[in-house]
């Protein structure tokens, strides 16, 4: 899943970029408001993390020109202001969530967690199932009857994106955006990688599914013979 950060205080937009990266999720840092605007119209994201108090434009300002061109990526608020009348204003004008700086990591990385529920996705179970194959995307645990399967943060991203697309064959630019930023070469092999590294990890787990490769397009993930379907957001 992929978030856009707009936030002009570069060590704060580098610790909220890393506390997602370790979270599994592929991070975007606008330094100005108008990059975040033209990001957020541009891409697709599951969540924006917005400060106010932007130099060049109010994030609220931002905020608002989202929702009236219809745009409704979840976004939190991520300010040094507590004051009540900001919040409300914010939150009236389609924020989602409210933080006040300093917040702790593991606190901002479940608030964007529960963000994110709210999202395109938002109608789909926290907890995703094929077989005996359980993935739950807000504790980010993945288990194969019963037994704990140990993932990367990115190759339970690329699982869970599989697994939300079922129906579809993901290209490996899919991925690319959804589980890696904007500034990573499309021409690397890094997406082929991590599915090898996660295959062999279903295989070793005796998972009953299989990540199949379509030549020339992508992945799509389908049951193993003789395993029972079961598929399903439970």
């Amino acid at each position: 899943m992929r978030i856009l950060v707009v936030e002009d205080d570069a060590m704060v937009s580098r610790l909220v970029r890393e506390v997602l990266k370790a979270d599994g999720y592929a991070v975007d840092v606008a330094g100005t408001g108008e990059e975040g605007r033209l990001l957020a119209f541009v891409n697709e994201y599951d969540g924006i993390v917005l400060d106010l108090h932007l130099t060049d434009r109010h994030g609220l300002t931002i905020l608002q020109e989202l929702r009236r061109e219809g745009r409704q990526t979840p976004v939190l608020i991520l300010t040094s202001s507590g004051d009540e009348s900001e919040i409300v204003r914010a939150l009236d004008a389609g924020a989602d969530e409210y933080v006040v700086k300093p917040v702790r990591n593991r606190e901002l990385a479940a608030r964007v967690r529960a963000l994110v529920r709210r999202g395109p996705h938002a109608l789909r179970s926290e907890q995703l199932t094929m077989g005996s194959l359980t993935l739950n995307r807000l504790t980010h645990r993945v288990l194969v009857s019963g037994e704990a399967l140990d993932l990367s943060p990115r190759e339970f991203a690329v699982l869970e994106h599989l697994l939300l697309h079922t129906d579809a064959v993901v290209t490996r630019v899919d991925l690319l955006e959804k589980v890696w930023d904007r500034h990573f070469d499309p021409g690397s092999n890094v997406v082929d990688v991590h599915v090898a590294r996660l295959r062999r990890k279903l295989e070793v787990a005796n998972a009953p599914i299989a990540i199949r490769t379509v030549r020339g397009v992508g992945f799509r993930v389908e049951m193993v013979n003789g395993a029972r379907s079961g598929k399903g957001f439970g």
